[in-house]
């Protein structure tokens, strides 16, 4: 990790390119790109100790964009922890978007893509956690990502002051073998996380809590789409089939199962209704998700003991 990047005896016609280069090869590779009219430029300070990657970026007006080409090459993948020193930054990591101002942390994922937009000159301190280390758990750092946390005040804002004055003693920390700098740095960010951490596991509670409901809700809004099914279901909602599974064994039958007797459910009360008296009975199973008419008679017969041409008439 080269030490100081800077412009200093950069031709000013190479100064883009070079610029380019040293961002997609310092830290978490990143691709900036000016605004229109201004001149680019910018310096990275940059220091490791104790497998923590500390860095401090002051550069021009820019956009600085993690592309997924440079998330395929990555080698390894960090936590980052981004404090605003000066100037104003827009974030966006996924559908998440926010406005950095001075004093303000936030936590980004290297594996995902991200974009810093700075409107004006800015200073920005980048802490990078390798990911296998810090200690926030995976479903903790997809929540948190691109979240503003206020660090000027409380506890967050002693973890802040800490981790800069930290960092700005890093050249100190290097010569040490064991400086006990990554352990301490992971201790100031779980601290400075502390309350947008317990909001969003108490969220994650609630939202565990009512998965069951959310899933039978998105299975019947999703019954005309033959492509429906366990795995489908389980990937919309992030888990894994097995999980899945696992939620549905109270209704004493199979996600498969669950999934076919609403079909099948469907049909039958719209054979009922004098709303559906024109639509065929095949395009009636179509509609619910069934591919194969065969198999539908058969199942609706197994369920209802009459086949559907016999409940239409019956009704």
């Amino acid at each position: 990790m080269p030490g100081i990047l800077s412009f200093e005896g950069v031709v000013a016609g190479d100064r883009a390119e070079f610029w380019r280069d040293a961002c997609t090869r310092t830290f978490v590779g990143v691709e900036p790109s000016g605004k229109p009219g201004a001149a680019i430029g910018g310096r990275v300070r940059a220091h490791e100790v104790g497998g923590l990657a500390v860095g401090d970026i002051a550069a021009t007006a820019q956009s600085m964009t993690r592309t997924q080409r440079l998330v395929d090459e990555a080698d390894a993948h960090y936590v980052l922890l981004g404090m605003q020193v000066q100037g104003t930054g827009g974030i966006t990591q996924g559908d998440s978007r926010i406005r950095l101002d001075p004093g303000d942390c936030v936590i980004l994922e290297s594996r995902r893509g991200f974009e810093l937009d700075f409107t004006d000159s800015f200073n920005l301190w980048v802490f990078a956690f390798p990911q296998h280390l810090v200690r926030l758990g995976e479903q903790d750092q997809r929540r948190l990502a691109a979240r503003r946390v206020d660090g000027r005040s409380g506890l967050a804002g002693v973890s802040r002051r800490a981790l800069l004055d930290l960092a700005r003693n890093a050249d100190d920390l290097s010569r040490s073998p064991d400086s006990g700098a990554l352990a301490l740095a992971n201790d100031l960010l779980v601290t400075l996380l502390g309350e947008p951490l317990a909001e969003s596991r108490q969220l994650a509670g609630s939202l565990q809590r009512t998965l069951p409901v959310r899933i039978k809700d998105h299975i019947d809004r999703n019954l005309a789409d033959p492509g429906l099914d366990p795995v489908q279901v389980a990937a919309t909602f992030g888990i894994s089939t097995r999980y899945l599974h696992k939620l549905f064994r109270p209704e004493r039958e199979t996600v498969a199962h669950y999934i076919r007797d609403r079909r099948l459910e469907q049909v039958r009360l719209r054979l009922l209704d004098a709303c559906f008296a024109d639509r065929p009975i095949s395009a009636l199973a179509f509609d619910a998700g069934f591919g194969d008419l065969s198999g539908f008679n058969r199942a609706f017969k197994a369920k209802y003991g009459v086949s559907p041409r016999e409940l239409r008439q019956g009704g």
